[in-house]
């Protein structure tokens, strides 16, 4: 009689999984195609920085990790948003030796930073600074060569085009919202 009395019990369950599956099945695509459009965003992104600068993932992070210090240096004491996406590229084009901190980007700081040994890190940043892309200062330490931006602009660009169709295959899917709303 227990097993019985189980057996019915799941088939209730699994009925109820069936309706509710079929109940949400335009939620469920939803959610599918905005997770593959996830995974074919960063599958784009991982083969765009192959193919575009033709080095590793981890020079690339590098580079990464110092474009985010200019930008938090640059723009810390900001209050807001003010300007153009031109503005925002061009105050990377206008840091001057000197006013980025005090603190300067060194080698140990990136090697922290990124868990990579220092001395990989070391040798990696003297090939960014070969392909134009990185250069030391005395004064900030490791910061962006003087031709970065248009190296490195048509790579940005796609990837800014690139996360705005995956920024509204998310909305579609509502997982903007969700996202908002998500607490622990």
């Amino acid at each position: 009689m227990g097993k019985s009395l189980g057996m019915n019990s799941s088939k209730a369950n699994l009925a109820k999984h069936a309706t509710d599956a079929a109940t949400n099945k335009e939620k469920n695509t939803k959610y599918a195609n905005a997770s593959y459009s996830w995974q074919t965003f960063l599958i784009d992104f991982y083969r765009r920085v192959k193919q575009y600068y033709n080095f590793d993932f981890d020079s690339f992070m590098i580079m990464i990790v110092t474009v985010s210090h200019i930008t938090h240096e640059n723009y810390k004491d900001d209050p807001g948003l003010d300007g153009t996406y031109t503005d925002f590229i061009k105050g990377f084009k206008d840091v001057k030796p000197g006013s980025l901190s005090k603190r300067k980007l060194g080698i140990n700081a990136i090697s922290n930073i990124l868990e990579m040994p220092e001395e990989t890190t070391r040798r990696k940043i003297d090939k960014l600074i070969k392909q134009g892309l990185l250069s030391k200062s005395k004064t900030d330490g490791i910061i962006l060569s003087q031709t970065f931006i248009e190296k490195h602009f048509p790579f940005a660009d796609q990837t800014a085009k690139n996360l705005g169709k995956l920024i509204r295959t998310f909305d579609k899917a509502g997982l903007i919202n969700a996202a908002k709303n998500f607490k622990m």
